[in-house]
C-alpha cells in the first residue's frame, strides 16, 4: 500500500514536503478566527436552546414547540459546527494530511 501510495501524485507531493508542520506555527487568518467562533457558537447555543425550548413547551403545554423548534435548532447547530470546521480546517487539515503521509511513506516505503 505504501509503494502504491508513494507514486500517486499526492505522494509525491507529500515528500517534496519540507519537515514539521509550519502552518501551526504562523498567525491563524481572519478566516480561521472566524471558523473558530462558529464552532464556539455551534456549542454555546445548541443544547442551551434545546434546554430553553423543552422549558417553554412544558411551561406553556404546547408540545409543538420542542417538537418543531427542537430539531431546527440542532441542524442550525450542525450547519454552524460544520462552517466554522471549513473555515478554521481546511488548510491545517490538508497540511496535516500531508505531513502524516510524508511520515507513513518514509517509515514504510
Amino acid at each position: 500500500m505504501a509503494r502504491r501510495l508513494e507514486r500517486t501524485k499526492f505522494g509525491q507531493k507529500a515528500l517534496a514536503q519540507p519537515d514539521g508542520i509550519g502552518l501551526l506555527k504562523q498567525k491563524p487568518t481572519p478566516r480561521v478566527y472566524t471558523g473558530l467562533a462558529l464552532v464556539a457558537l455551534s456549542f454555546l447555543t445548541g443544547l442551551p436552546a434545546l434546554a430553553f425550548l423543552s422549558y417553554l413547551s412544558i411551561k406553556t403545554g404546547k408540545p409543538f414547540l420542542i417538537a418543531v423548534g427542537g430539531p431546527v435548532v440542532v441542524v442550525s447547530a450542525h450547519v454552524m459546527f460544520g462552517g466554522g470546521v471549513y473555515l478554521a480546517g481546511r488548510n491545517y487539515v490538508t497540511e496535516v494530511l500531508l505531513w502524516a503521509t510524508k511520515r507513513f511513506l518514509e517509515k514504510y516505503a
